[in-house]
Parts: structure tokens; C-alpha cells; sequence
């Protein structure tokens, strides 16, 4: 454990729904404490079984087939960690709290729950749930998570919001927000701009799926060099099929390219090779709260201008910035409009981007919020293990 001497912390972090890539989990926190010197294992669902990746051990466990075999994968997360004899056990979601909370009872050790959404609300927006069971579940879920997670030593919240109603609720809570590595979207001297549309990161119904479609539809008459590209997984398997059903019967499907996942590091070059940032959201209940999508911050950092559905969630960074256009959520005619505007007024883009990359360097970059973590975990290194460790 890290004293006073400097010592090393052993931490291990495990997530059962996360990517081994993922950009918070391993991008962000992972290789954060890794650099600070600790002792980094993460246990993934992942097709290998070892990796050493920028300093951090990964350990794959088989990927389950099922949801309902993931949630039973979390006994061998359990077991797995406690092997390790880890000072820190560092878990990420939500379907983990039984098992962060059984570590805390059976393990000498701190034990962490690094809580990345407003779950009560995204229960509402899971498309695979039944509609009816929805509002009961969020109760549930509203009850459940902090009767787990209350005995926790720490629960590490990315918005504001989430924090206060955690502690409300008896949580020792953390606010280590979700902004971006900014030296990972570094511009180059010259960036050469394509004819090219982008949205980043996952695709579902309430995402703006469809409505993409419709937005690259109109765009044909007026504009029809133009492309979208969409990297990102889809949220569910059968809204993929709809949605690429959809833009063959709408005759886009050659101007519209759904490209898997691809390394964070590549991230970069595709959104510099873009000239407008989307942002289609649908008026959900999560992104009626203050969120910090990743998505915004890494348009920004490439010099991006957005055009982005006029939520809550998304006008309080977008408005500040001064670094796009807001329009209603369901109006395709709203979203193309902006879109042609950008597209037909190049300077005015190319100013948008400018204040963004400007804004999120001051306002939304990584390096505080690694200092927070850090924080944290010399905190833990230095108390003893009845002592509270947030401020």
C-alpha cells in the first residue's frame, strides 16, 4: 500500500459492461494511476486472457452470451478480484453493487464504486426493456443503489447532480467528471476537411437513430456529395437491423457508413476529417439532467462546430462554448437546417470550431479531474482503514 514511504497501491478495477478500450475506464482512469505509479489490474470481459497495455495488466474473462449470463459473470468478477489481494477494488457499474459490497465485507480493503450515470434514468431509455416494468424498475433501481453503495469508502460520481443525490442518500461521494485526454485530439498544422457528417459513440432509438436517416434523406436534394459517418456500436442488435433497413428504403444507405468500434486513438482522425459534430438526442429522461457526453468535449477538441438536439444536458456545454447550433430534438427540418448553414458558410464553422477547441481546453479537460483521482487514492494511501477518505 502507498504510506508515507510512497509505496504502490495494488488496485484492481473491473467492469462487466465496459470495452477493454474503454475511454473512461482504461483511457482515463487506469492509465492515471498507472502513471502515478500504482499497480493496475482490470478484469474485462474480453477474448484474451492476458494483456499489458501502457502500464496497466488487463485480464480477459469470457465474454458471456446473455445478459442474464453477464449478471452472473459478476460472481466470477468476485472471485477473480479477490485473488489479487488488491488495497483498492475499483468497480465501475451498476450491476457490480452486490458484489462491491460483498468485497467490502470479506476483503481488507477499500472498495470503490465508480458510478458513470444517473441509472434511475437510464433504466427509462434501455430499448430492450419492456415499457410497463420501466418505471418500477427505476424506483427500484432509485432504492437499491445507494442501500449498497452507502457502505462503500467512496462512490465517484462524473456530474454534479448524480453527487448530491448519492450524499443525500448516505453515499461518501467523489466528482471526478468525464472530460477528455486533451493531447489525444491534438491538431495537426494542416487539417484537411472532407465532405463528411459524423456522430460519435452509441447509436439507439432515443439516440437519433432514425432521425439520422432522415436528416441524410434531405440533405440528398441539396447536398448530395455529402456523407455521414456513424462510429459506434448500435445499442441493440435489432434496432441495427431496423435502422439499416430504414436507410435502404430511404435509398441513404450509400451516403450513410456504420463503422464498428475502432481504438480511442483513432477517434481523433476521423473527427478532424469531419466538418460538422451531431448530436440528435431525443428528449429522454437522462439527457433532460446535466451530462458531460463525450462526444461534446472531443468535437470541441478537434475544431468541430455541432449541431446538437436542445436538451438540458447538451445546451449547457454547447451554449457557454459558443461552438454550435441547438435546435428542437424532433425536428428534422431544424437539424438540417443548421446543417446546411454550416456546411454552406464555411468561415462561420470554421469559428465555431475555433471557440470550442478554446473552451475545452479551459473548461473541460482531463488534467484536473486526474488530479481529483489521484487525490483519492493518496488519500487511501495514507489512512488507515477506519479512516473516511473523502473530504
Amino acid at each position: 500500500m502507498k504510506d508515507q514511504s510512497g509505496k504502490a497501491l495494488r488496485v484492481c478495477m473491473f467492469t462487466s459492461v465496459h470495452h477493454p478500450d474503454d475511454v473512461r475506464v482504461f483511457h482515463r482512469e487506469a492509465c492515471t494511476l498507472a502513471d502515478a505509479g500504482h499497480e493496475v489490474t482490470l478484469l474485462v470481459h474480453a477474448d484474451f486472457d492476458r494483456a499489458v497495455r501502457q502500464g496497466v495488466e488487463l485480464v480477459g474473462l469470457k465474454k458471456p452470451r446473455s445478459r442474464a449470463q453477464r449478471l452472473i459473470s459478476g460472481w466470477r468478477f468476485y472471485l477473480m478480484s479477490r485473488r489479487l489481494k488488491a488495497d483498492v477494488y475499483h468497480f465501475h457499474d451498476f450491476e457490480l453493487l452486490p458484489w462491491g459490497w460483498l468485497l467490502k465485507r470479506t476483503a481488507t480493503a477499500r472498495v470503490l464504486y465508480d458510478c458513470h450515470e444517473n441509472h434511475p434514468e437510464t433504466v427509462l431509455e434501455r430499448a430492450w426493456l419492456p415499457e410497463k416494468i420501466k418505471p418500477a424498475l427505476s424506483r427500484l433501481v432509485r432504492w437499491v443503489e445507494p442501500l449498497l453503495a452507502r457502505s462503500l469508502d467512496a462512490v465517484i460520481c462524473v456530474v454534479p447532480d448524480q453527487a448530491q443525490r448519492l450524499q443525500r442518500a448516505g453515499c461518501k461521494t467523489v466528482l471526478i467528471r468525464n472530460f477528455p485526454r486533451l493531447e489525444k485530439f491534438a491538431a495537426p498544422a494542416v487539417q484537411l476537411r472532407e465532405e463528411q457528417l459524423i456522430y460519435l459513440g452509441g447509436l439507439g432509438m432515443a439516440r437519433g437513430a432514425r432521425l439520422l436517416v432522415d436528416i441524410m434523406q434531405a440533405l440528398k436534394i441539396s447536398h448530395p456529395q455529402v456523407r455521414l459517418i456513424c462510429l459506434g456500436p448500435f445499442n441493440e442488435s435489432w434496432v441495427e437491423a431496423e435502422i439499416k433497413a430504414y436507410a435502404r428504403q430511404r435509398q441513404v444507405d450509400s451516403c450513410i457508413h456504420f463503422l464498428p468500434r475502432v481504438p480511442h486513438d483513432a477517434v481523433a482522425e476521423h473527427l478532424r476529417r469531419s466538418r460538422i459534430g451531431l448530436i440528435p438526442w431525443q428528449p429522454v429522461p437522462q439527457m433532460l439532467k446535466i451530462c458531460y457526453p463525450n462526444k461534446v468535449f472531443e468535437y470541441m477538441a478537434c475544431g468541430l462546430p455541432i449541431v446538437a438536439s436542445d436538451l438540458p444536458g447538451l445546451r449547457h456545454l454547447i451554449e457557454p462554448a459558443g461552438c454550435g447550433l441547438l435546435v428542437k430534438p424532433d425536428d428534422i427540418h431544424a437539424h438540417v437546417q443548421a446543417i446546411r448553414h454550416l456546411l454552406d458558410h464555411p468561415r462561420q464553422a470554421q469559428e465555431m470550431g475555433e471557440r470550442g477547441i478554446v473552451y475545452v481546453s479551459d473548461h473541460y479537460s482531463w488534467r484536473q479531474e486526474s488530479i481529483q483521482l489521484r487525490t483519492l487514492y493518496d488519500r487511501i494511501g495514507k489512512a488507515e482503514r477506519t479512516e473516511d477518505i473523502c473530504c
